[in-house]
């Protein structure tokens, strides 16, 4: 399993719904939504609807583009979580670290267009 990034700090991916649910409501913090205390699924994937509008609007950073697409995948992760209700926990798990997974990203391409690297320098 692979290690998921947020922000500076890698942390594995949380084993449980709970831990799940705690990441995604401080990413969605992270991401300026006012996030309800104690929001459900269906609550989370509107809230980056919201998210991905914003990213949207911004015309001139292709970075803000590519999170905005990673955040709709996220979100559409949360919407299955939301149908599935609790069915199915093993899967609605896995769609809850798809969502981790793609916000993960999406804050990647942001820290990458905020920091850029400095170019290779020749031997």
């Amino acid at each position: 399993m692979g290690i998921v990034m947020h922000g500076d700090v890698g942390t594995t991916p949380p084993l449980d719904r709970t831990d799940c649910f705690t990441a995604l409501d401080a990413a969605g913090r992270w991401w300026g939504a006012d996030v309800p205390e104690d929001p459900g699924a269906g609550e989370l994937a509107q809230l980056l609807d919201e998210v991905v509008e914003r990213l949207s609007g911004d015309r001139s950073a292709e970075q803000a583009r590519s999170a905005a697409e990673l955040l709709a995948q996220a979100a559409e992760a949360l919407r299955a979580v939301a149908r599935l209700g609790g069915l199915l926990p093993a899967i609605s798990l896995w769609h809850l670290r798809t969502a981790l997974r793609q916000e993960a990203l999406a804050r990647g391409q942001l820290a990458e267009h905020n920091n850029p690297q400095p170019a290779a320098s020749p031997l």
